[in-house]
């Protein structure tokens, strides 16, 4: 939303030797190798132009979904960079702030904070 400001990171996790984090601000998920003395390697960039991205889960070793809250998207990040926009408000999204993965299938919160209506669990099937 135009003239709401947004937080910096915002999502975190801690897989395969690394911080995973997202910042929302600008719009980029990030990748922080954990070194062998357990210190910050140097910040990876892993994709850029996601502007409002929040919480995000591991599809698989290779994907990520992540939540795009100012846009009402759930966007399917590969580690390479390339990204792309797999939910919109018209599945059902309402601002979503969180998503998980369970096997093959993807939870999405919906928070309607700028929305301010319909907050909502969006059940869907991945097939990656």
């Amino acid at each position: 939303m135009q003239g709401v400001p947004a937080p910096g990171v915002n999502g975190i996790k801690v897989r395969d030797g690394a911080v995973w984090a997202t910042n929302t601000a600008r719009g980029t998920l990030l990748r922080i190798p954990i070194t062998r003395d357990q210190t910050a390697g140097g910040i990876q960039v892993i994709t850029t132009g996601l502007p409002g991205i929040d919480d995000f889960s591991f599809a698989s070793r290779d994907t990520i979904l992540a939540a795009i809250n100012i846009t009402s998207q759930v966007a399917l990040i590969h580690t390479d960079g390339r990204h792309q926009i797999v939910l919109t408000a018209k599945n059902g999204l309402s601002t979503p702030t969180s998503t998980a993965v369970r096997g093959h299938v993807l939870e999405v919160t919906s928070a309607a904070y700028y929305t301010k209506k319909d907050p909502n669990l969006l059940i869907a099937q991945l097939h990656l």
